[in-house]
């Protein structure tokens, strides 16, 4: 029973390694896209609009996986940090090569471009 409790821990510490979320960036491609994400305008905007509010927690890029063989690109999300819970808002992919940001749709389950996502938003505002 002891070996059964140790490999699940050993497992589960093993998994959350692989799949950490990391603010800072290991290394310099990381911290390029972090930047290039935190850099966007929408991410700049809201935290502005929270520090006049005087709120604490900003909204920040967040890794949460790296290029695989498969997928040449870091999945970001836009999250934010409350200690107790990561609350999450937004997806990106950054390609790899040429650091291109499109928009992860989590509904559609599709990634667009930063341009088309801005036009869906616009539309949306104008229809409310």
């Amino acid at each position: 029973m002891k070996f059964i409790v140790l490999a699940f821990f050993l497992t589960v510490c093993f998994y959350k390694e692989i799949n950490a979320q990391d603010f800072v960036g290991t290394n310099d491609r990381e911290k390029k896209v972090l930047r290039l994400i935190n850099a966007l305008p929408e991410i700049v905007k809201e935290n502005q609009h929270r520090k006049k509010a005087h709120v604490k927690c900003l909204i920040k890029a967040c890794i949460q996986n790296t290029p695989t063989k498969t997928e040449n690109y870091y999945k970001v999300s836009i999250s934010e940090d409350l200690g107790f819970q990561l609350r999450t808002y937004d997806w990106y992919e950054v390609d790899a090569r040429n650091y291109t940001i499109k928009y992860d749709d989590m509904i559609t389950g599709k990634s667009i471009s930063l341009a088309a996502w801005r036009r869906q938003l616009r539309s949306r505002k104008k229809g409310v």
